[in-house]
């Protein structure tokens, strides 16, 4: 755990070097650990185990692609943290942009949003195992815009995806989309739609590729290609905008599908030989940068990387002997132990 040094404003002053890596910080806790041999069974700890400890999936579920301002995240505590590019999400993270501001997310299913100025925006649930055959995506819109494409899940089972806005439910059938939550939408007003004229100062979807059906208490509507609908502000039912303003389709927030998506960047790899020889690093809170040569990889909480003489990378998931056998007992000065690490 990284005190002072590093954090008052030059964060090259702390530097761990370990083999042919260095690890930099940015105001952390982490673990690192240097192995021998392969699955790290030269500690001591690790060898005297019957099974090889079982590596854990990263609790990640997004990553940062594209950040312009201030963008945020603030977990189920309220805890808040900076984004910036390669930052972790988290389900349960609610997603804050500030004015003249918008950044870019993918998702661990190939999903992107891309969340305007001024906007909030809520990672509500979201499980997505390939090989469990398990998929689950809840989202809400608390105020302002987003631009979705979506990914794997709901492909298959429509029902796995649920985009929620204000009383509206937006379902998807392979889609892009764009939704918005303005005015009487974003406080949190009793009648939470929009009118005919200003389609922007409510709740309202438009979709620039496959359709959608937008569902609210007092009924559905199937809403098509280059097809705009609101809650409507007198009856609250989901109803089709006859003629779009340019705001709506001249939307100038990057689409999320105009962003290069490379998953084995954002989210890492997995490799079926085990894990090899090399320095190993766990991020438990905050930034670490792992350097080798001229290549540097940005690790952020729940993270680990690894490093050997040629490779850097992230993995997808954390060996098990960066688990159990990192903890550390302390003593305070009552002569009381307490217990860090993970």
């Amino acid at each position: 755990m990284t005190g002072l040094i590093g954090k008052r404003g030059n964060a090259d002053a702390y530097k761990l070097r370990a083999a042919t890596s260095t690890i930099g910080i940015r105001g952390t806790d982490f673990s690192t650990r240097l192995c021998a041999t392969k699955d790290c069974l030269d500690d001591e700890a690790a060898s005297k185990a019957a099974v090889k400890p079982q590596a854990t999936k990263s609790a990640v579920v997004g990553r940062v692609m594209l950040a312009q301002g201030e963008l945020s995240a603030k977990d189920e505590a309220g805890k808040e943290r900076k984004l910036q590019l390669g930052a972790s999400v988290y389900e349960g993270d609610t997603l804050i942009t500030g004015v003249k501001s918008y950044g870019v997310v993918a998702f661990r299913d190939e999903g992107r949003v891309s969340l305007q100025a001024s906007t909030q925006f809520r990672v509500e649930k979201f499980k997505y195992d390939k090989a469990k055959s398990e998929e689950n995506a809840v989202w809400r819109l608390l105020k302002g815009g987003v631009r979705v494409v979506t990914g794997f899940i709901g492909r298959v089972n429509h029902d796995n995806y649920r985009f929620n806005v204000a009383t509206a439910t937006i379902g998807i059938r392979g889609t892009g989309f764009d939704a918005w939550c303005n005015g009487p939408c974003a406080s949190g007003a009793g009648n939470p739609g929009a009118t005919d004229a200003d389609p922007l100062d409510g709740a309202g979807v438009y979709v620039w590729a496959g359709e959608v059906v937008m569902v609210s208490p007092g009924g559905s509507f199937v809403v098509a290609l280059q097809q705009a609908a609101i809650l409507a502000r007198d009856s609250g039912k989901p109803v089709r905008i006859l003629v779009i303003p340019p705001a709506i389709t001249d939307n100038d927030t990057p689409r999320p599908d105009s962003i290069p998506l490379d998953m084995e960047k954002l989210f890492g790899t997995e490799s079926d030989a085990g894990d090899p020889p090399g320095v190993y690093v766990t991020v438990h809170d905050g930034h670490v940068v792992l350097s080798l040569d001229d290549k540097s990889l940005d690790l952020f909480q729940g993270d680990t990387g690894f490093s050997d003489s040629l490779t850097l990378r992230l993995l997808s998931k954390t060996p098990g002997f960066m688990g159990d056998s990192m903890e550390i007992i302390m003593t305070d000065k009552n002569g009381q132990s307490c217990m860090i690490g993970s």
